[in-house]
């Protein structure tokens, strides 16, 4: 009876050793198929640019036009909505319109006229362009 309780305590301290390997061999390891070999899990990467887009030819850049106020035709005051606007067109082409709203001078096609900015109030229409101011009596 003795060897027979030795015997089992000696199978149970080479249970507790061995236990922990035989679970780690047990697992299931991940084998690499050739297939996916060459994906990367890193995102795609993503240049940030600062300035110009570089796939836009240099002779093609959109420029806000430059006028001088003097050059502008007062035609009077519209309101839109509670908000006035003020038309204006232009001396060497009467077609090309300008509009006067929200303190910014736009031309047609809704683009804003750099350094020209503006304010319409109950008596006058009034442009500004750096140093030169021009007023025009509201209709």
């Amino acid at each position: 009876m003795n060897k027979k309780k030795i015997f089992i305590l000696f199978l149970f301290i080479i249970g507790v050793i061995c236990l922990p390997f035989m679970k780690t061999m047990a697992q299931q390891q991940d084998v690499p198929e050739p297939v996916f070999m060459n994906f990367f899990i890193q995102p795609l990467y993503v240049p940030a640019y600062h300035g110009r887009d570089p796939f836009k030819t240099l002779d093609n850049q959109d420029r806000a036009p430059q006028i001088s106020i003097a050059e502008l035709d007062y035609h009077g005051v519209i309101l839109l909505e509670d908000t006035p606007i003020a038309l204006f067109t232009w001396r060497g082409n009467s077609t090309i319109q300008y509009t006067l709203k929200t303190r910014k001078l736009y031309s047609g096609d809704e683009r804003t006229i750099d350094g020209v900015v503006g304010d319409i109030n109950d008596s006058e229409v009034v442009l500004t362009q750096g140093d030169q101011k021009v007023t025009y009596p509201r209709k």
